[in-house]
């Protein structure tokens, strides 16, 4: 995975590596670390003190700020673990791109590595397009989709910060944030159905990569509704032919429920779709054959004629 182009990757997968309750993610010169069980807790010092040592990382950083860790009777823990910590965010490369991450404030680890390889192959689609970013966080498809040649990108979040950090990426890497690209802060639904029923100009490649939806069997049958919902509104806002690049990251869907659901979704939009690609997590996430959890991020690239 390391290569001069690219130094952000997972060190250590949980229980897809056989170690359950632990991940590690590589940032340039450090490390991320996060815990989620109590027998990874009780060895956290001595592992961040070794991976220091095995890899010539400057610093471990935890972010154990996760829910499950009450499961088993732990309290969410954050900091520096071995080395040093670094003065500010911190700078890595992804297939030649720059991006800086937080490691102290970030969502998880700082950077969501596991779509790497989905977003160089998504932008292969983005040459001289009109791009809806949904969901876009700090703007890692965006920056893919207009160094691939995309005309225009508009990015859509719910954090002011996500869409601000977001900005400071596109410039990073010699793009224009004022005539390249707009900053939309809402809820995606809601913005969406309201384009829906205005009629605004639809767009060539629209790019859905939502957080979570489904966080228990609880809530699964609510999250599939989520998922039909943004998937039927995102097709009726592409020109015919247009390109829909659409991702579940609910361990909980699996590939070909998540399927049924964009299927479902074209059903309802009355839009002909076809599939282009099959998308997975990089394979720097694993997944263990006795751990099929573990194969949690899919996605689809398809053609909604």
């Amino acid at each position: 995975i390391a290569t001069p182009e690219t130094n952000a990757y997972r060190l250590v997968n949980g229980e897809s590596d056989y170690l359950p309750g632990l991940m590690v993610d590589h940032y340039a010169e450090y490390l991320v670390m996060q815990v989620g069980t109590l027998g990874m807790e009780r060895y956290k010092q001595m592992l961040a003190e070794l991976l220091l040592t095995l890899t010539g990382a400057k610093g471990v950083i935890e972010r154990s700020d996760l829910a499950l860790r009450r499961q088993e009777g732990l309290l969410e823990a954050t900091g520096l673990l071995a080395g040093v910590a670094p003065a500010g965010p911190v700078e890595i490369r992804e297939l030649g791109l720059r991006y800086q991450v937080d490691l102290a404030h970030g969502q998880k680890s700082g950077f969501y590595t596991d779509q790497r390889d989905n977003r160089r192959r998504v932008a292969a689609y983005c040459r001289g397009a009109r791009v809806l970013n949904a969901f876009s966080y700090t703007a890692a498809f965006a920056v893919h989709a207009l160094a691939a040649g995309a005309r225009h990108v508009t990015n859509i979040d719910t954090s002011v910060d996500a869409l601000t950090v977001g900005e400071t990426h596109l410039r990073l890497n010699g793009f224009d944030p004022d005539q390249q690209a707009e900053q939309i802060a809402g809820d995606v639904f809601t913005i969406l159905r309201d384009w829906r029923d205005e009629g605004i100009e639809p767009f060539d490649v629209i790019i859905l990569d939502p957080p979570k939806f489904a966080q228990s069997h609880g809530n699964l049958d609510r999250a599939l509704r989520g998922y039909k919902d943004i998937n039927m509104l995102a097709m009726g806002l592409l020109k015919p032919g247009g390109i829909l690049a659409t991702f579940s990251c609910s361990g909980l869907v699996s590939a070909d429920l998540f399927q049924k659901v964009v299927f479902g979704a074209a059903v309802d939009a009355k839009r002909p779709v076809q599939i282009l690609e099959w998308l997975r997590q990089g394979n720097d996430h694993p997944v263990a054959i006795t751990f099929p959890e573990g194969d949690y991020l899919k996605g689809l690239i398809c053609r909604v004629l």
